[in-house]
């Protein structure tokens, strides 16, 4: 009877902990775009997980660029989007960034923290003819 206590009890504390689940992030915006005069480039992502445990009331996605980070806010009337201005200096043609989302999950006895890292992702800034 202990024996299946326990097998239970840490069965339920890896799903509980996201063991099977996946969570994606999905870069939305253009590759690709013209040189911007005050060097803000709009950037778009979308988030999605299937972890039931998930609060989504605790997502807070940002960019890196290089040691900088970017707070991302949500995208009026889009579920799982969020939006930034991406900053880069007029001398730049190519500014490579991540998205990384923080967010906090259910778990016994306490929530838990965790986060989520895109793949590198690269805009290319080409000058306007």
């Amino acid at each position: 009877m202990r024996k299946t206590l326990r097998l239970g009890g840490l069965m339920a504390a890896a799903l509980l902990a996201g063991c099977g689940t996946t969570s994606t992030i999905t870069n939305l915006s253009p590759r690709t775009q013209p040189r911007n005069p005050e060097g803000l480039y709009p950037v778009e992502i979308e988030f999605r997980s299937n972890m039931q445990a998930l609060k989504k009331e605790t997502l807070k996605p940002y960019l890196q660029v290089g040691e900088s980070n970017y707070p991302m806010r949500r995208t009026q009337r889009m579920e799982n989007r969020w939006e930034t201005l991406l900053p880069a200096p007029v001398s730049t043609n190519l500014v490579t960034y991540r998205v990384k989302v923080d967010f906090e999950y259910n778990a016994i006895p306490a929530a838990l923290s965790n986060s989520v890292l895109s793949e590198p992702y690269q805009l290319q800034i080409r000058e306007q003819k």
